[in-house]
C-alpha cells in the first residue's frame, strides 16, 4: 500500500513538472543524451506528456500484474510458481523516480547525469532481486 501512494505521489509531481514545462518553460524539450549527459536531440514541448501518461501505464501495469500475476505473464507454470508480483510492486516507486528525473531533465529543470540514472536502476535491480529471492525461501 505504502508503494502505491508514493508511486502515485510522484506521478503527481511528474504531472505537474510537465503541466509547468508546457504552460511556462522552454519551446523546446531534450528528449534524448549521450553517454556522457549531453542533450542531441530536441523536440516540442508538448512531447513532456508522454512522461506522465508512461509513468500512469507503468503503475497501472504492475497494479494490474499483482492482482492478476497469472493473466499478463508469459513464463512456464513452474516459473509463474516461483515469480513474485510484489517484488516488482516493491520498485515501483523506483521507476516512478526514473520517470520523474527524466521528466525534470527533459525540461531543462537537472542537468542529466548519466551515474544517477544507472544508479537508480541499478538499485531496483538489486532490490527486485532480494524481494524475489526472499520469496522464494518462504
Amino acid at each position: 500500500m505504502k508503494s502505491k501512494i508514493l508511486s502515485l505521489a510522484i506521478i503527481i509531481a511528474i504531472t505537474i513538472i510537465a503541466l509547468y514545462c508546457i504552460l511556462s518553460g522552454p519551446e523546446t524539450i531534450i528528449l534524448h543524451w549521450n553517454i556522457g549527459g549531453e542533450a542531441d536531440s530536441y523536440g516540442p514541448k508538448y512531447l513532456i506528456l508522454a512522461h506522465p501518461t508512461i509513468s500512469i501505464i507503468v503503475f497501472l501495469l504492475i497494479i494490474n500484474q499483482e492482482k492478476h500475476p497469472y493473466d499478463t505473464s508469459l513464463l512456464s507454470e513452474q516459473s509463474r510458481r516461483k515469480s513474485n508480483p510484489k517484488a516488482i510492486r516493491t520498485i515501483m516507486p523506483i521507476l516512478m523516480v526514473v520517470i520523474l528525473y527524466l521528466t525534470a531533465c527533459s525540461a531543462q529543470m537537472l542537468p542529466m547525469s548519466s551515474i544517477v540514472l544507472l544508479s537508480l536502476i541499478f538499485l531496483a535491480i538489486i532490490i527486485f532481486i532480494y524481494k524475489s529471492h526472499k520469496q522464494i525461501k518462504h
